[in-house]
């Protein structure tokens, strides 16, 4: 059985020399660079569904000059607005995801839906038969298939990979060490750890967290060369603790057109989420400075959405009110149909939420206490509210009058937001924008019930300030459906 290292991970299985220093495979990086592979897997997209769409086109006005009718226009203008939305809900251009087989599938299905939609533009002639009617559609989605499964057997043995050394064997070290391992356990092709360099000798030819430590930052520009490094991160708190030796040599790395990032940044990248407890001297990564802040475009539109969905939300919960008063009355849970809390909002200013109750009456007649799972106050139809969300319909009010949005960090408890702003750094960071109705960290992580869960479900918060688009939001959404469908809420 394989020795595990002081954090718990098997040291990878790279040949030991006689000395009992781990040797590792020269690998190469990758023949093409993150932004060349993305354009690649794009163009690749674009013929496999456009080739198939222009051949029945050509073929439907075989006997007359190509003239697009409006219609067709308004079809290909309709197809590519649905794709882009595809796109960034669903991430399809994602290295990581494009390089596994087991998560293909999703673009598959995705082009099924586009076809489908623009069912049209994949017609032939026109009195054509079934057949002939269907065969430009078929060919496009198998054309589609075979090339997003061709191109991700490529990235394994042709790889884009970004291989990565890291200066500092220390705790931060080995939290990017353990997210190395999960991206290289779930087959993500875009990110390889070649190891550790730290100028400690105790550590020279130990295994850290599962990853070698290979040699010492004078030994840097070597190291290049030798394991084809193109991404070099500093897992280090503090600028102070760099040598003068190892600075040099981050500056010949530099020049050479390596690559050089934080330990806060790579994790972001990695992540999606922001490294609240390992960002020393980086604070300024935290908070979302002047060139981060969202365009009036953006903000504008969110509140057009918050608006419709507002509307929209309240005639839902209008409709489902009087049934779930008939199914408290008769189900064993008497009390009222609704029940409101103070939670905290941007700025820090307090509000009141509205909710479907969910719980049995004077649930907290002792005090605010967390959720855990299998709450004994929870009652049977509240379980039900609380997977599916429903119980949250009543919030689209305080989405109309603009004390929420419809994306955003959770609303915190007053009680809670108190605890956990004195126990965890960076906490009150959350409140710079309006809270959510859904959000980031909700549909990346579980329900939290403990200042650990808080902890990370801020750093996800955090990520969707400095990062908030259109695209992230159109994610939000589609991963919200898929918790609604699945009954994933608590």
């Amino acid at each position: 059985m394989a020795q595990l290292d002081e954090k718990g991970f098997k040291p990878r299985s790279d040949r030991k020399n006689a000395s009992g220093v781990i040797e590792l495979s020269r690998g190469r990086k990758g023949v093409l660079t993150h932004r060349e592979g993305k354009w690649f897997l794009l163009l690749g997209d674009g013929l496999t569904l456009g080739a198939p769409a222009i051949a029945a086109t050509l073929q439907r006005h075989v006997e007359r000059p190509i003239m697009l009718g409006s219609l067709e226009m308004v079809v290909i203008l309709a197809s590519m607005a649905l794709w882009m939305v595809l796109v960034m809900s669903l991430n399809l251009y994602s290295l990581a995801r494009a390089s596994s087989l087991s998560r293909t599938h999703r673009a598959t299905l995705c082009a099924i839906l586009l076809v489908i939609a623009a069912r049209s533009l994949y017609q032939g002639r026109i009195h054509a038969g079934l057949f002939d009617d269907s065969v430009f559609a078929a060919m496009a989605v198998i054309a589609f298939a075979t090339w997003r499964t061709m191109f991700a057997l490529a990235a394994k043995v042709v790889p884009f990979t970004k291989r990565v050394l890291v200066v500092g064997a220390g705790v931060s070290g080995g939290i990017l060490a353990q997210e190395f391992h999960e991206k290289l356990r779930r087959g993500e092709q875009d990110y390889q750890m070649v190891g550790f360099v730290d100028d400690d000798p105790e550590k020279s030819g130990k295994v850290h967290c599962g990853m070698p430590v290979i040699g010492t930052g004078k030994e840097v520009p070597e190291l290049i060369d030798r394991h084809q490094i193109d991404t070099i991160c500093l897992s280090v708190n503090r600028v102070s603790v760099i040598s003068a030796e190892v600075f040099e040599s981050l500056v010949t790395a530099r020049e050479r057109g390596v690559r050089i990032l934080s330990m806060p940044a790579l994790y972001e990248t990695l992540t999606s989420k922001v490294a609240v407890e390992h960002v020393g001297d980086n604070w300024g990564i935290m908070f979302p400075m002047e060139h981060f802040r969202s365009p009036l475009v953006h903000d504008v539109l969110v509140r057009v959405v918050d608006l419709v969905a507002g509307l929209i939300g309240l005639v839902v919960t209008a409709l489902v009110s009087p049934i779930l008063l008939l199914v408290n009355k008769f189900g064993g849970s008497p009390g009222p149909l609704f029940y409101s809390q103070m939670r905290v909002g941007k700025g820090g200013k307090e509000f009141r939420i509205y909710k479907f109750r969910s719980m049995v009456t004077n649930a907290e007649a002792a005090g605010a206490k967390w959720c855990v799972e299998d709450d004994p106050r929870i009652t049977k139809v509240g379980n039900f509210l609380r997977k599916t969300r429903v119980d949250e319909l009543p919030q689209f009010w305080n989405v109309l009058i603009g004390e929420m949005s419809l994306i955003g960090p959770r609303p915190e408890r007053p009680e809670f937001t108190k605890l956990l702003a004195e126990s965890i750094p960076f906490f009150r960071a959350r409140h710079a924008v309006k809270p959510g109705l859904t959000g980031w960290a909700q549909v990346m992580y579980r329900y939290g019930s403990s200042e650990e869960d808080s902890l990370i479900k801020l750093q996800y918060d955090l990520y969707y300030i400095k990062h908030r688009s259109p695209a992230i939001d159109l994610r939000i959404i589609a991963k919200s459906f898929k918790v609604i469908l699945q009954a994933a809420g608590r």
